[in-house]
């Protein structure tokens, strides 16, 4: 093969490859804009919608949006292969439920915030970090970035950085950790009952 057709070749291959990339990367920043979306929708109809009104239109959002066994997995950390597989399903269920509740316990207004969501940008073994910002009416920026990784060929939030450094993951498995230690499964989904109780409860 001459010099020219090798070169050819590789520009072919390279058209073919990046399109690919780029298409996976918007694919992740449309998810992080489905779930904004959704977020601002029930932010403005906070007040009619209530607490309750709230989980039920951030549920399917949420559920769609997160890889939720895996977020699990890593916020018990390595604690969470002491489970059953039983012990393990009902742990997801429960920290999913007790994710919607906390979205719909934070978003409970609207103030003339706007959100913002950048372009995706590579992270380790293959996830990405998609930037975004929630921006009040006075220009003030709250930074939320969001690890995602492909799972079943659909990009799904693995973590959230607040601040764009502080893990979420991170913080609630120093208290989730703890609980599972001294009290052991039943009294880690005790608490996160308890947890969504008091949400809803406000």
């Amino acid at each position: 093969m001459t010099l020219l057709k090798r070169f050819t070749v590789f520009l072919i291959a390279a058209m073919l490859v990046l399109p690919a990339a780029a298409r996976a990367e918007d694919n992740a920043k449309q998810v992080i804009q489905t779930l904004c979306g959704r977020l601002l929708v029930v932010m403005k109809q906070a007040s009619q919608l209530g607490f309750q009104g709230r989980v039920d239109k951030l549920t399917k959002v949420i559920v769609d949006s997160y890889d939720m066994p895996a977020a699990t997995r890593a916020t018990l950390g390595v604690a969470y292969a002491k489970l059953s597989a039983d012990e393990a399903a009902q742990l997801t269920e429960a920290f999913s439920r007790f994710s919607i509740y906390s979205y719909a316990e934070q978003f409970d207004g609207w103030d003339g915030e706007v959100f913002e969501v950048g372009d995706s940008r590579p992270s380790t073994e293959g996830s990405v970090i998609v930037p975004s910002r929630i921006v009040s009416k006075n220009g003030t920026a709250t930074e939320i970035d969001y690890l995602m990784h492909e799972d079943a060929g659909r990009w799904r939030i693995t973590d959230v950085l607040l601040d764009g450094t502080i893990s979420q993951t991170a913080v609630r498995r120093s208290e989730f950790v703890s609980i599972f230690r001294r009290d052991g499964f039943p009294g880690l989904v005790a608490m996160l009952n308890q947890k969504m109780s008091a949400m809803g409860a406000k």
